[in-house]
């Protein structure tokens, strides 16, 4: 063992010294005019035998990573460090390959099931995705057979205030009652931080609940179904008392504004419409195409061959004879 570590790292050391960086004589080429297959970016020797990095080939490497890394290595600087890193990778391939790691079993298992998974990506993609077309009639046709999908929800808006202290908001709604208008108690009671955690608490617009839907919340469905009872400009006449987790909350709100039902229109959905309509054309594509291979293929099952499994008593008598 400690021999193959000290041929390893000989080995390496040798590689390292046989590396020679190929540096401009200053004069920049623009990026159109350059061959970067001939640019030679690095050179190295394993088991005598030359190889070479050139700037082609890093690019090439760097494109393949995912779009924010390939952002990391914009400039010179740092394709240089990425350089380093490709070197390494390659050196301990190459190793890898000297140790036979490239023709382990498993290995090579693996390989092929990637390679079998990748054939039938291609041919996928040649038997369904090429062979299908969507056009705007289908796009239209579905939307219209299909208008009851494309609701916009009701919503509705209040100013709200919640407490967890049952005197406090009867002297903040008697206080209301008195003329102070909800949305400037709100942002008083915020700025003392005596909101409690329910609607219309946020930092940026003290007792607004923006628009919400009636799904919005299970836990304060009892104060969404009062807004949207509601008309536009009424305000609860007494604190509504809401239950929530083992607490309970004191509410004063005013209904602001409610938007109902509405049909969306086709070019607000239409992004949605073409995904669902694709969907549904590879889908019968898929269906048709393995009718066909299996035609083909003269295909025949057997599930009558499969055994059933033993019952528990069954089971229970093999393993204690075991």
């Amino acid at each position: 063992m400690k021999r193959t570590i000290v041929i390893f790292v000989m080995v390496t050391v040798t590689c390292l010294l046989t590396w020679r960086y190929v540096q401009s004589d200053g004069h920049e080429q623009p990026v159109s005019a350059m061959d970067e297959s001939k640019v030679i970016l690095a050179e190295y020797k394993w088991n005598d035998k030359p190889y070479q990095i050139s700037l082609a080939d890093l690019n090439a490497a760097i494109a393949e990573l995912p779009v924010y890394r390939q952002q990391n290595y914009e400039n010179r600087e740092d394709k240089a460090e990425y350089l380093e890193e490709l070197i390494e990778e390659r050196l301990q391939i190459l190793r890898a390959a000297d140790e036979g790691f490239d023709s382990l079993a498993e290995h090579l298992k693996k390989l092929e099931d990637y390679t079998h998974q990748l054939m039938v990506e291609k041919l996928t993609e040649a038997e369904v995705d090429n062979k299908i077309e969507v056009t705007d009639e289908d796009l239209m046709a579905h939307y219209q057979a299909n208008l009851s999908e494309y609701i916009e929800e009701a919503k509705a808006r209040a100013t709200c205030i919640t407490l967890d202290d049952e005197d406090f908001a009867n002297e903040t709604l008697d206080a209301i009652k008195a003329g102070k208008d909800i949305a400037e108690m709100a942002k008083e009671l915020a700025e003392a931080g005596k909101l409690a955690n329910g609607p219309g608490t946020n930092q940026d617009d003290p007792g607004n609940t923006y628009m919400f839907t009636k799904s919005a919340s299970a836990r304060w469905t009892e104060f969404i179904d009062a807004v949207f009872n509601q008309e536009i400009g009424e305000m609860t006449d007494a604190l509504f008392e809401v239950d929530v987790n083992d607490e309970t909350f004191y509410l004063i709100f005013r209904k602001e504004e409610h938007q109902p039902d509405r049909q969306q229109e086709f070019d607000e959905v239409k992004s949605d419409v073409q995904r669902t309509v694709e969907r549904e054309k590879k889908r019968a594509r898929i269906n048709e195409w393995v009718t066909e291979i299996t035609e083909k293929g003269k295909l025949k099952t057997y599930p009558e061959n499969i055994p059933e499994p033993p019952k528990p008593e069954e089971a229970e008598t093999e393993e204690s004879d075991q």
